[in-house]
């Protein structure tokens, strides 16, 4: 992909999969938990569940067997060996991967509380699934609008509109007391959240060169893999001391607070005609 249009609509395409990975997950495991067993939520319902999810990996690495990996792209012969730290001297990278962090932190805290507050009204696995499919259901279909409108987006701007509108979800989630509402509120934050990674990666090829893409990538991944491991040790702390509603307040000020950083990347998108320059 050349260009920043194209290389919204190719990760919009590509971000397609987690976000329908995310709806057959919880439903499908929801739906097993309470139906696949003699009665709701016994062990062979969950055991049913796990045998379920044991198969999806299975099948995507048949799936992936006759894909083709194109050439690499090698730095020019002669230039010094970089390091991959030295691309966090750049400061937009920087405020790119701390805006990541803020995005995938309510992603996570959706899915580890919504079960929790499912619970705690009384909510049925099958329902708190249902829920969360939802939510991944509305971010598929944003990632499928995006490629027809991508000439008219501004990947900051996405972003930024996503924090707000999180923000604002966050705050009313606690209020919320039926499924349907739970429900509707989850749709409109999956469509909030399932904009932002397609502008992410869009944003990030544009200012790291071609033969760091790989590497500034496995620096995203990394901050955000690190994050599912320590982040939801620190929702369980949190929700013990300031209970669930809490919980979505402060990373709903969290992440409206940090809308300010991704208005900082403004001057990150174009269409090619600035270019990544080693610090130093």
């Amino acid at each position: 992909a050349t260009g920043s249009t194209q290389l919204k609509q190719v990760f919009s395409w590509l971000a397609l999969g987690p976000a329908l990975s995310n709806f057959i997950g919880p439903f499908a495991a929801g739906l097993m938990i309470d139906h696949a067993g003699s009665v709701p939520a016994d062990q062979w319902g969950f055991q049913a569940a796990f045998a379920l999810m044991a198969v999806l990996p299975l099948a995507t690495w048949a799936l992936v067997q006759g894909v083709q990996e194109l050439p690499a792209i090698h730095a020019v012969q002669g230039a010094a060996k970089p390091r991959v730290l030295e691309l966090l001297h750049d400061p937009m990278l920087r405020r790119l991967l701390l805006v990541n962090w803020f995005l995938s932190s309510c992603w996570d805290v959706h899915t580890f509380v919504v079960p929790i507050l499912g619970h705690e009204r009384g909510l049925s696995a099958s329902t708190i699934g249902s829920i969360l499919g939802g939510f991944a259901m509305a971010a598929a279909v944003v990632r499928m609008a995006m490629p027809m409108v991508a000439a008219r987006l501004r990947e900051w701007a996405v972003i930024v509109g996503a924090m707000w509108m999180t923000a604002a979800l966050f705050a009313l989630y606690p209020f919320l007391s039926s499924a349907a509402a739970m429900g509707v509120c989850s749709v409109f934050l999956g469509l909030a959240l399932g904009s932002v990674q397609p502008m992410i990666m869009s944003t990030l090829h544009q200012i790291t060169p071609a033969h760091r893409h790989g590497e500034a990538l496995g620096l995203r991944l990394m901050s955000i893999n690190a994050s599912s491991v320590v982040m939801p040790l620190l929702f369980g702390a949190a929700s013990t001391l300031v209970g669930v509603a809490g919980l979505f307040w402060v990373v709903g000020m969290l992440v409206g607070g940090g809308s300010r950083t991704a208005w900082a990347l403004k001057t990150a998108s174009f269409d090619g005609s600035t270019a990544y320059k080693t610090p130093g």
